[in-house]
């Protein structure tokens, strides 16, 4: 080692106490050179571990597989992957939101149902307090008693402010329900829509969907549905079976106009008339039959035929 180069070769018991302290300043002059050759080394070492990092080993070269007739990157693949696992979940949480929104939308639209109801009670409550206390004659109050006719008009109005508010209360809980119906019904629809295109994919297609509902439309009008029952059709499944007897109506109509002319475009089949050898022979082999009742004579007779 170095640092023992440093001891004199006499040994530490002939050390004088200046020579330990020079030899001390020597070892620490030593060690900081040290530090600064190790400190330079790794400053020089860095790039070379950069280097590596950065070098891609074989075995982590870029897979290529066929897909369709075309070299797609496994890098690729995965990320398409991870897009998809992402929009799945997004997916699932915007329908495990979506069914919360509706839950507490059903929620509240029957506390509005169970308010209109108790509104319904308030009206009964006040027309019976208006037959009880009709409304008095105003101008013969005002002229025999006119402290009575502030008291009464003053009770009047307040009677008259809460039955117009209770008016609006209504009417704005009313409109909501409406308007609750509505996206339900839309909802519904939509989802309706959803199943039906499922089982039918043909309908699909804008064009054809327009037409065959327009023929259904049609087909409705014609059996004696008004507009009304006509719209309020939303089930799948019975625009479905309309579907299907549309169809079946149409391919009816098709066969009933094609064979008229077919009858008129086939030929004539000519029927071949039975010659009189044949019947001899027939008659000739059936009555050998009838005398002998035999296997050989019934074969006879049926080939005959």
């Amino acid at each position: 080692m170095e640092e023992e180069a440093i001891i004199p070769e006499t040994g530490t018991a002939d050390l004088s106490i200046n020579d330990a302290v020079d030899m001390l300043n020597r070892m620490d002059d030593m060690s900081e050179d040290s530090s600064v050759e190790h400190t330079d080394d790794n400053v020089e070492s860095e790039p070379a571990s950069e280097e590596t990092d950065v070098e891609t080993p074989d075995n982590e070269a870029e897979q290529f597989f066929e897909i369709d007739g075309n070299q797609v990157p496994l890098s690729e693949i995965r990320a398409s992957y991870l897009r998809q696992a992402d929009y799945t979940r997004k997916t699932q949480e915007l329908a495990e939101q979506r069914k919360a929104y509706q839950l507490q939308q059903v929620d509240i639209n029957e506390a509005k149902l169970a308010a209109l109801q108790g509104i319904e009670q308030a009206k009964v409550e006040l027309r019976a307090m208006f037959a009880q206390n009709p409304e008095p004659n105003w101008e013969e109050l005002l002229r025999e008693d006119p402290h009575s006719f502030m008291l009464a008009q003053y009770e009047w109005q307040k009677r008259e402010a809460a039955v117009k508010a209770l008016y609006e209360q209504e009417m704005s809980l009313r409109q909501q329900t409406e308007a609750y119906e509505k996206e339900q019904h839309q909802l519904t629809l939509q989802e309706s829509q959803k199943q039906f295109l499922q089982k039918y994919p043909e309908m699909r297609d804008s064009a054809k969907s327009a037409e065959v509902l327009g023929e259904i439309t049609g087909l409705l009008v014609d059996n004696g549905f008004s507009k009304e029952e006509i719209q309020g059709v939303s089930d799948w499944r019975i625009v479905g079976l309309l579907y299907e007897l549309n169809k079946a109506i149409k391919s009816q109509k098709a066969v009933s106009e094609i064979v008229p002319q077919l009858e008129k475009t086939k030929p004539p089949i000519s029927v071949k008339q039975p010659s009189s050898k044949g019947n001899g022979q027939a008659n000739s082999a059936k009555t050998q039959f009838n005398k002998t009742r035999s296997v050989n004579d019934a074969v006879a007779y049926l080939n005959s035929l």
